[in-house]
């Protein structure tokens, strides 16, 4: 049988446009190409679309060499050129490898599989060995140990993060907070309020932090989220986006809520749910080791840092399609660096919907 080859991925995303990837699922006359950037209807297989969806939800564009995408509708997914194929196929790590070794290998330098040892760090494609390990749990922390210095080398090879230089002004006492339950005590420790001018004016700003955090330590961005869901329903076409993100803002290397869940726990596990107001509904249930990765797709460099943390990991996403299928997803991604567990929530149910008392059966 041929061995099948390895792909990296610095070398994908710095080889491969995102357009060229269209044309391959064949999306490419889907979309519209403005001042180099390609506006469209989200395709995801998971975007659950209204009568009438927004054109021009759906942005990609090429920011400083490197092909992004994100979708400005409910889903709020994003990332690059691979997080795509990822979303469109189903794929894990080690098969949309091979999906763009199939589709662009003349384009990219294919090695045999056996001489990259950071193939260890993905756990849907075990190394087949012609004999049984003498010691399996040996063999287990090797692969582990493998794994780690895999993560250690994406977030090693990223360049640092800068904070912004301001902090924005923002209003707390906001009537859409209180609503969705929010105490006046969750609203400061997270530092949440109504944005009054600039890009997010009229939205509530969340601001994200990098971890670690020093004290004093600006934030890396703002999200925003809009604070009236009524507008949203069946006119998608006319609203403000739900949740906005400015266009650089690097979702995909943040983990919402890190910093305050790690100073707040000492060896606990952390919850990793979808969003931050999950997060504020779990902090107040009483479980304030709860992180978010802003939707259920997990990037690579969000799993690395969730490994370099040390801590067990407790995976609680929506229960729908796209949760599911992202937290099984990055639980094969981890399995081999840290103790993990999935929570299947019943199909329809969102964990801030449920009770402290219902939460603290789900995690038991």
């Amino acid at each position: 049988m041929a061995e099948r080859p390895y792909v990296s991925f610095a070398e994908v995303k710095q080889k491969i446009p995102i357009p060229d990837v269209l044309a391959v699922l064949g999306l490419a006359d889907r979309f519209t190409r403005t001042k180099g950037t390609l506006t469209g209807v989200c395709p995801l297989p998971s975007h659950q679309h209204g009568p009438n969806p927004n054109p021009e939800q759906f942005k990609i564009n090429q920011r400083e060499g490197l092909w992004l995408w994100h979708c400005f509708g409910d889903c709020q997914r994003g990332g690059d050129v691979i997080e795509l194929v990822k979303a469109m196929t189903g794929y894990d790590n080690s098969h949309v490898r091979f999906w763009f070794a199939e589709n662009f290998g003349d384009r990219l330098t294919l090695q045999p599989s056996h001489k990259r040892k950071d193939q260890a760090s993905e756990t849907s494609e075990a190394p087949k060995k012609e004999m049984a390990p003498a010691n399996p749990g040996k063999e287990i922390t090797q692969e582990a140990t493998l794994a780690k210095a895999a993560n250690k080398t994406i977030l090693d090879e990223l360049s640092p993060l800068k904070p912004l230089r301001f902090f924005l002004k923002l209003d707390p006492c906001v009537p859409y907070l209180f609503e969705r339950g929010l105490k006046p005590e969750t609203i400061r420790r997270f530092g949440i309020g109504l944005c009054q001018k600039g890009l997010l004016k009229g939205y509530v700003a969340i601001p994200v932090y990098n971890y670690p955090c020093p004290a004093g330590t600006n934030p890396i961005g703002y999200l925003g989220r809009w604070p009236d869901d009524s507008i949203h329903k069946g006119t998608e076409e006319l609203s403000p986006p739900r949740y906005k993100f400015p266009a650089d803002f690097p979702r995909n290397r943040l983990v919402y809520g890190l910093a305050e869940a790690l100073e707040a726990t000492e060896g606990q596990p952390l919850i990793v749910v979808e969003g931050s107001f999950k997060v504020y509904h779990l902090f107040q249930a009483g479980f304030s080791n709860t992180v978010a990765t802003f939707g259920a797709s997990v990037s690579d460099e969000q799993a690395a840092i969730l490994a370099k943390t040390g801590r067990p990991l407790i995976f609680l996403f929506d229960g729908d399609d796209a949760g599911r299928g992202g937290a099984k997803s990055a639980a094969e991604r981890l399995i081999t660096q840290a103790a993990v567990r999935v929570i299947n929530l019943p199909m329809g149910q969102v964990p801030d919907a449920l009770s402290p008392v219902e939460l603290a059966q789900v995690l038991s």
